[in-house]
């Protein structure tokens, strides 16, 4: 019966290193496993069986600002009670199950050498998806009218995932010795690459911002050595490139002005939907209606908290920002009180979280399961209470 258990275990660890694996692969494949796992995580609740070392505790294998999303899980579902397409909000709250991924990662993502090796499949995975997005660079060429986006179905979803394991793994490597160092900065070149052929201003504001803070915290004189390397990056970009950052602060560009009708339309649904929105996924029914006039249609508006107050209203809105709130609490928390190992996961996590929220107001990458995936693996690590591997059943 033993041996049984610990063969579970093994299966749920590898399937779980598989949709790690997978968020940069396929979408479709990472659901799969997923649903494999979430069922295995539902039949271990209700047969009481110990797949783990030890029983599921909400203090030892949630994360603390669990409460705030489950704030957030309740004020959705009420929104989909006053949605004026319930049928289309309560087929869109399936992205709901994807908060299962915590407990997940927290019981089976159980020791230091579990956690580093799922860092290593995060990683490679990304690699192997910044060399896809580089080759449809070189056959598409870099244009707007036909951008990379790696496996992924959209540009923002492929920049969006590069560009969390670029931040962490940036910052990582400042902790490690000199060859690890290397290492790490050797494999960020195919990514960043990737990120900048792009072309999502939304994934290199985020970046920067999130690198510009790390470096400020870490030792603000890093910036002399870093600068020079910029300009000299900056002078070997293609023309593509160089006018898309350019147009970052162009308030007349096209893209910008949409940015600025969005948040309007978003605006002028609130104030007629203030409570619980019009429902998930019905942005795009009534954007017609409450659009500018002469500005373009959206399916969305391209800003995790606009987008958020719209569709779900001001409840749900207190609670997404109550988790925010709360992410970044406890990850200082943890930097100044945790292990050395949580120190430094901390570190990482925090400053990619930030690049994350930045990059949201431009776009609404937390509407995105992919993001959220990944968003969610990195957010538990830092909190994760490893057991030492002596206790881990061989």
């Amino acid at each position: 019966m033993k041996r049984l258990l610990n063969i579970s275990d093994n299966i749920y660890y590898y399937c779980l290193l598989g949709f790690i694996f997978l968020i940069n692969i396929s979408i479709g494949a990472a659901y799969i496993l997923f649903t494999f796992l979430s069922l295995g995580l539902i039949i271990y609740f209700i047969s009481g069986k110990k797949h783990s070392i030890e029983k599921f505790t909400i203090k030892k294998h949630l994360p603390p600002f669990i409460k705030y999303f489950a704030l957030y899980i309740l004020f959705t579902l009420m929104s989909v009670i006053f949605s004026l397409d319930r049928k289309e909000s309560f087929v869109d709250s399936k992205e709901l199950f994807i908060f299962l991924l915590f407990p997940l990662f927290f019981l089976i993502l159980n020791t230091e050498k579990r956690i580093k090796t799922s860092l290593w499949v995060i990683l490679i995975s990304a690699l192997l998806h910044s060399f896809y997005g580089i080759y449809q660079g070189i056959t598409w060429g870099i244009t707007l009218d036909r951008r990379i986006k790696g496996f992924t179905s959209h540009w923002m979803t492929f920049a969006g995932l590069m560009m969390f394991v670029f931040i962490f793994f940036i910052i990582k490597a400042f902790y490690e010795n000199k060859k690890n160092r290397m290492i790490y900065f050797a494999i960020m070149i195919p990514i960043s690459v990737a990120i900048a052929a792009s072309l999502t201003r939304s994934v290199w504001v985020g970046t920067f911002f999130a690198l510009g803070l790390f470096i400020i915290y870490f030792n603000y004189k890093v910036l002399y050595a870093i600068i020079p390397l910029l300009i000299i990056f900056a002078i070997f970009l293609p023309n593509s490139v160089k006018s898309r950052f350019t147009s970052i602060v162009d308030l007349k560009n096209e893209t910008n002005m949409d940015r600025i009708y969005m948040a309007e339309t978003g605006f002028n649904i609130f104030k007629e939907y203030p409570f619980f929105g019009v429902g998930a996924n019905n942005i795009k029914k009534v954007y017609d209606k409450y659009k500018p006039e002469g500005a373009p249609l959206n399916e969305h508006l391209h800003n995790n908290f606009i987008q958020t107050l719209a569709e779900r209203g001001i409840f749900t809105l207190l609670a997404l920002i109550l988790v925010f709130i709360s992410i970044i609490y406890n990850l200082i928390k943890k930097i100044k009180t945790g292990s050395v190992f949580q120190q430094k996961l901390a570190i990482g996590v925090l400053f990619t979280f930030f690049g994350f929220l930045i990059a949201g107001m431009f776009e609404y990458n937390f509407g995105h399961s992919q993001i959220k995936f990944i968003l969610f693996f990195f957010l538990s690590l830092p909190f994760i209470d490893t057991l030492p591997n002596k206790e881990i059943k061989k």
